[in-house]
């Protein structure tokens, strides 16, 4: 706007006043102005989304293209002026070509060099009258600012590209280092299970074992009379049977052999099929039969997941029948686990701090997959997990 803004007053103060030259730079400072209005407004950018730069950069290249027109009707103009605002231009066409360079593709480089210098082609091929060896070098001109463009736009979009291909290798090497630290991490928790499950087996296992046989031989001794003793035998027996229990399948879940022994397929099928027994729930489950290798955090994550999920269905949600998908092709692998139990209300859950879910979430984001729950009250749940394996050649990194 400062740049026509001080062609505009020049044209006004010369001592041959250029009418065209005044009029053109008014022409192109509304442009500008326009421009500016255009980007301060940022409903328009929400609005229009990723046509916002496009229709930017479309409208004012061809504004500012097409203001030279205006010398086609100046009979005082000849083709030395016409070429001379046209070299003026340069400077203010070079801004949308280096952000279409830098946003866009070498072919849309092209486009924008074709279209701004053929319209001057055009131009000055409507204004020659003869083909002279004098004239006919006006006409190189634009072919000299293609030249130019083309030059500018290829170097910016190499540059560009260069960056972006960098950057991609610097994520690839991020998301490696990431992922040779979860499974140092991931040997160092599998350690830490193991030890803690010897050491549950050793002290409280082995101490619930003798509990419950001595209650059951204290049980021998007490008269059949004594009711009321025999009672609370039952249930110190019974609670101690339980506690038992719970402690031993604790201790199967922290070594987690199944993923170590079965894989990961084989290891949800049996997840899925001790539920089954367990609950009476009616259990459909569907597994890709060629699953890919996953990263062992990858493969924890989705067997602690399910777990947690099919403990959440046999506690809470009084379900007849559940479906558990398990389907992935070479780039993502999704879990799918939907019961038709009551459900619940997420914003409660959520004002409650359902640890479940939170932890749930959490194994997600942690290997760098997205966990989502949907449910509402009497239409059942569902519980979505979807892990995407990050391709080199993405162009979007």
């Amino acid at each position: 706007m400062l740049y026509f803004g001080i062609l505009w007053i020049y044209g006004i103060l010369s001592s041959e006043p250029n009418l065209t030259l005044q009029l053109q730079s008014q022409l192109n400072l509304l442009i500008n102005g326009c421009l500016v209005i255009y980007l301060t407004i940022p409903w328009l950018e929400r609005t229009l989304k990723k046509w916002y730069l496009p229709i930017a950069l479309t409208s004012y290249t061809v504004a500012t293209v097409f203001s030279n027109l205006l010398y086609l009707f100046d009979p005082s103009a000849d083709l030395y002026i016409i070429v001379a605002r046209s070299w003026a231009l340069v400077p203010i066409l070079v801004v949308p070509l280096v952000m279409i360079a830098w946003q866009y593709s070498l072919p849309a480089v092209i486009v924008f060099t074709i279209f701004t210098n053929g319209i001057e082609l055009i131009i000055l091929a409507m204004v020659i009258q003869d083909l002279t060896f004098t004239t006919l070098p006006i006409l190189g001109m634009p072919l000299i600012k293609a030249f130019a463009f083309g030059t500018v736009g290829y170097i910016v979009e190499q540059l560009v590209g260069t960056q972006r291909r960098q950057r991609r290798k610097l994520i690839m090497t991020n998301i490696q280092l990431s992922q040779y630290a979860n499974t140092l991490d991931h040997l160092a928790t599998s350690r830490e299970r193991n030890r803690l499950a010897r050491e549950l087996h050793d002290t409280l296992a082995h101490t619930l074992s003798g509990v419950a046989v001595n209650l059951e031989a204290l049980k021998t001794m007490v008269p059949p009379d004594q009711t009321q003793m025999q009672k609370m035998l039952d249930h110190s027996l019974s609670a101690t049977r339980n506690g038992l229990e719970e402690t031993r399948r604790t201790l199967q879940d922290l070594r987690a052999r199944p993923l170590e022994d079965l894989g990961l397929a084989l290891a949800i099928k049996g997840q899925a099929q001790t539920f089954a027994d367990r609950t009476g729930i009616h259990t459909q489950v569907d597994i890709s039969s060629d699953l890919p290798t996953l990263p062992p955090d990858v493969e924890q994550s989705i067997y602690r997941i399910t777990q947690e999920a099919l403990e959440n269905v046999s506690r809470h949600a009084n379900a007849k029948s559940l479906i558990l998908n398990l389907l992935a092709d070479s780039q993502s692998v999704q879990l799918t686990i939907t019961d038709d139990g009551s459900g619940f209300s997420l914003k409660r859950k959520e004002d409650n701090k359902n640890f479940g879910i939170t932890g749930m979430q959490e194994r997600a984001a942690a290997v760098g997959a997205v966990l989502k729950v949907e449910s509402e009250p009497g239409h059942g749940t569902s519980v979505s997990f979807l892990w995407e394996r990050i391709n080199d050649k993405n162009p979007d990194l």
